[in-house]
Formats: structure tokens, sequence, C-alpha cells
């Protein structure tokens, strides 16, 4: 018998919320997609920096350097805008970094519109292996204080 492992693969470890705003889904989308520079540190507070390496407005294909401070160092990573579908869908991925991000803006109604965000770690190194539960929890708790803060933001701004 033959045990064939693929050691620097895994499964994604994913998370991912849904909100109601009190906000149209033009308005929603234009503050997370098309404002992205301009607010994604807003909501992502450990990000330091962000630089859109292919000037605004972002579209498919823009890249975009980001600083975040974990455990008070600076990581620096680039991120590909791979969907960018009008009112309804943004997302990017790590280029450097195996990690993806996707917001979903639905109508659900006139002035009502629900956020989904989902949050995936491509990859899980092999020594991090023993550690995807608390992977797992922290990616939720992370998932879950973004949608809070972004929701907030966008129920101030209207």
């Amino acid at each position: 018998m033959e045990l064939k492992l693929k050691p620097n693969l895994s499964e994604p470890i994913a998370a991912e919320m849904t909100a109601r705003v009190t906000q149209e889904q033009s308005k929603v989308f234009e503050f997370i997609a098309d404002n992205f520079h301009e607010n994604y540190q807003r909501w992502m507070t450990d990000v330091v920096e962000l630089e859109p390496l292919d000037g605004v407005p972002l579209r498919k294909g823009s890249r975009v350097r980001q600083v975040r401070v974990e455990n008070e160092e600076p990581i620096t990573s680039t991120f590909e805008v791979i969907e960018l579908e009008k009112y309804d869908r943004f997302s990017f991925q790590g280029i450097d970094m195996p990690y993806r991000q996707i917001y979903r803006i639905e109508a659900s109604g006139p002035t009502e519109s629900s956020i989904t965000f989902r949050f995936e770690l491509l990859e899980v190194e092999l020594f991090m292996r023993p550690f995807v539960k608390l992977l797992r929890s922290a990616i939720s708790e992370g998932v879950e204080a973004t949608v809070l803060t972004l929701t907030d933001l966008i129920e101030s701004t209207a």
C-alpha cells in the first residue's frame, strides 16, 4: 500500500458573515469597491498603508500593496482584484500570500442592502496545521469584527 501526501497543500479555512445595512446597494458598493482605496483602512484597522499599484479606480486585474501590523510587526503583501461586478461583487486575492476576500452586496429593498463578507485562507503550511482550530476561530472573529465595523461605517455615512 502506498501513502501519498501533499506536504504543502491543505483545505482552505474560511469564514463568512452577512449583515444588513440601511443604505441602497449602489451606495454600499461605492463605499466598498469604488472608493476602496480611501475606505479600506477604515474597516481594516490593522492596515496602516495602502497603495493602488495600477492607479484608481480599481478594476479587475488591479494590484494593490498593503502594509498590515500584526503582533507589532509590519507585514507587506500585494493582492489583485479578481472580481469587480458593479453593485454586486468585489473580491481580491493575495499574490504573495494565500488569502482571498470576497464582498457581496444584495439589495434587500429600495434603501436596504445586505453585505456578505467572506475571508479565505487558501493554504495552511504544514507547521501550522496543528493550529487549524485556532486559525479557524481567529478568522471567524476577524470576519465578525470586520463586518460590524464595515456596517457601522456605512450606516454612519448614510
